[in-house]
């Protein structure tokens, strides 16, 4: 890659990352010189384009390492400033505290206040839902109660079975 190659490419970088116009979609530019040019804009009839610079790499990661350098001096005193806020207001919310009981029957009725507002929010069954799923579960209580006491009888069978060898004298209860 030669150096004016090198130069447009330095430039095409510079361009884009200062949202600039590339240097070949300006129309009649002019190059003052080879090392470190300035290129001038002769804009036609009612147009008018900005004037960009076209610098060789070693300026243009100078540029770069300067903007980057600004942004984080931006950058930090941006954090200084918020952590200035912050200590700003520990302080007034350390000093503005009320008493710890007071703080707590707050914190109390907010609770009490919400647990009453998701109440109201509440979809209650009718008394016909209440009477009918109340039926499906003592049905299956007692279906279940019946099994068990089945498995009950069964392994009191095969106990007695086992310990007399015989059924004779055998009583369920």
């Amino acid at each position: 890659m030669g150096s004016k190659s090198k130069r447009r490419h330095a430039q095409k970088q510079y361009n884009r990352a200062n949202n600039k116009p590339a240097a070949a979609d300006v129309a009649n530019e002019t190059v003052a010189n080879d090392n470190a040019t300035a290129v001038t804009n002769q804009p036609a009839e009612n147009t008018t384009t900005p004037t960009t610079v076209i610098m060789t790499p070693k300026e243009f990661r100078q540029a770069e390492k300067e903007r980057a350098k600004q942004e984080k001096l931006l950058r930090k005193q941006q954090a200084k400033n918020a952590q200035d806020k912050n200590k700003n207001k520990d302080k007034k919310d350390k000093e503005k505290k009320p008493f710890f009981l007071v703080r707590f029957f707050r914190w109390l009725w907010r609770s009490l206040v919400s647990v009453f507002s998701e109440l109201k929010k509440v979809h209650w069954p009718t008394f016909k839902q209440v009477a009918k799923a109340t039926g499906i579960v003592l049905g299956i209580v007692v279906l279940f109660g019946i099994a068990l006491l089945a498995i009950w009888v069964l392994f009191g069978l095969l106990h007695y079975l086992l310990v007399n060898g015989n059924l004779s004298g055998w009583k369920v209860f």
